[in-house]
């Protein structure tokens, strides 16, 4: 095939890949936009929650389970999402009665008063993070979601091709955005984002397509693992045991057992690149206090480590609040890039065309 054929191919399949995922990548990156700043949205819209007035003592871990549990309906399995790290802190739980319902609780931990209660969907960055994710549609929002993100990614592969010629050019700041030309703006707005935002949006199709395969492998087990069972132990020993097991290891969560003998598992943070958060290390102790494994991640492989990072790379929650400003804007690329790649392929298929066919 000749070579002006395969651009023209090049091109079409960036062209239809662009529109199909149109507005889907629009929604998405509006949501996306927003969640980078979850952490700083939730502590604004919950600040009473995260803070605590510090006692002489606090209820152990077995009676907070208990305190929040009281309530909940039902008997769904609870854990420990986060330990409180400094004495001014609430403990944060969350309730599991399925793959896709779950409620946080934020509890004093001296005095046992639940502070906050909302379900995964009914808080503002809950809901965002659903709608981003599966479109408020469970399993089949997931698959389209998906598809998109595949769109997105066959779309930047493309149009690296097709405009191969001109990355030189806007990397140089010599392509002019030319915004009072009507014949050219929007090719030349859509040619400059797509160029500074390509390894960004290549990023972004791929952590996301890793992040929507385990979304969608969640809804395959939405009945098991779900309800509390007894736990005969105590649980500080165990937490002097897990920082035992690996040297300056910090519990930041706790989570008992799901079946009748698993063992509690106790992630925290050893030492480890911040990047990777507070969760990466991990040490897994039975009821009577052996050690059945220890995951100390600042020595895990490069496989295991390339894996954690998937969900920092996508949401830019590793750094400080100028990358997350950063990181907001380069998430908006995609929809800015499906409506001037819209507004590029109308322009010539409605006007340019028609002029053309009345001349």
């Amino acid at each position: 095939m000749p070579r002006i054929q395969w651009s023209r191919q090049f091109f079409r399949l960036h062209r239809i890949t662009g529109l199909a995922a149109g507005i889907m990548l629009l929604l998405i990156s509006i949501t996306g936009s927003m969640l980078v700043f979850t952490d700083e949205i939730d502590h604004a819209m919950y600040a009473h929650a995260w803070h605590v007035s510090p006692h002489a003592t606090s209820r152990t871990l077995q009676e907070q389970l208990k305190d929040a549990r009281k309530a909940l309906p039902g008997n769904p399995y609870l854990f420990f999402v986060r330990l409180p790290q400094a004495p001014d802190e609430s403990s944060i739980l969350r309730a599991e009665y399925s793959a896709t319902d779950k409620v946080y609780i934020f509890l004093d931990p001296y005095t046992g008063s639940i502070l906050q209660q909302y379900s995964n969907t009914a808080h503002f960055t809950g809901f965002i993070m659903y709608l981003h994710f599966s479109l408020l549609s469970g399993s089949t929002g997931a698959t389209i979601v998906l598809i998109t993100g595949i769109g997105l990614f066959l779309s930047v592969l493309t149009g690296l091709f097709v405009y191969r010629h001109a990355i030189g050019k806007v990397l140089r700041f010599r392509q002019a955005l030319e915004w009072n030309n009507r014949t050219r703006r929007w090719r030349n707005l859509h040619r400059i984002l797509g160029v500074w935002a390509l390894l960004f949006n290549l990023l972004i199709s791929i952590t996301g397509f890793l992040m929507e395969i385990k979304v969608l492998d969640a809804w395959k087990n939405t009945q098991t693992g779900y309800t509390g069972i007894p736990f005969r132990g105590e649980f500080e020993p165990l937490l002097a045991k897990a920082a035992a097991a690996i040297p300056g290891f910090r519990a930041t969560g706790l989570r008992p057992p799901r079946k009748v003998g698993d063992p509690v598992k106790i992630p925290g943070h050893a030492h480890e690149a911040a990047f990777f958060g507070e969760y990466a290390s991990s040490v897994s102790i039975d009821e009577k206090g052996a050690v059945k494994r220890k995951v100390d991640f600042s020595k895990a492989s490069f496989s295991d480590k390339l894996n954690s990072a998937v969900a920092p790379l996508h949401f830019g929650n590793y750094g400080g609040i100028i990358l997350k400003i950063i990181y907001s804007f380069l998430a908006l690329t995609p929809g800015i890039l499906s409506i001037s790649g819209f507004l590029v392929w109308y322009r010539r298929k409605f006007i340019i065309g028609k002029k053309g066919r009345l001349t």
